[in-house]
């Protein structure tokens, strides 16, 4: 089967991959199945986890994965997950990501959104820019 080259046409395929691998993955993977239709395409990311089930630079590997129609779209759902319920390491605020939208988030004074800045082609943080 012949793969549309328009399916990875879209900036926010590199920033997502970008993304994920900020989480801490040490490999990312797009993979498809095409045995029926729908085809479905998937981003495979592989974490390590040390020995207190946290993770770590060594240890088990362990993956974390999401699917969808199109590459791109597996993708962002990937960031979402990971970024939702995380901390922001610079503002200590609890993470979200939306993959869409450039707009001002609900709950910004709570919650650091990552969102995709179009200008810079990467997802960046809320807190951006606040630091003295």
């Amino acid at each position: 089967m012949s793969l549309p080259v328009r399916k990875f046409d879209d900036a926010r395929m590199v920033a997502a991959v970008d993304f994920i691998r900020r989480t801490g993955a040490r490999e990312v993977q797009i993979r498809y199945s095409d045995d029926e239709q729908p085809v479905v395409w998937f981003v495979v990311a592989q974490f390590l986890i040390g020995p207190d089930n946290r993770p770590a630079i060594e240890g088990d590997p362990y993956f974390e994965v999401d699917a969808a129609s199109e590459p791109v779209r597996a993708a962002l759902r990937l960031c979402e997950r990971l970024a939702d319920g995380g901390q922001c390491t610079h503002c200590g605020r609890p993470t979200g990501l939306d993959p869409d939208s450039i707009e001002t988030m609900p709950l910004n004074e709570i919650f650091c959104w990552y969102q995709f800045d179009p200008e810079l082609k990467t997802f960046r943080r809320g807190c951006e820019g606040d630091e003295p």
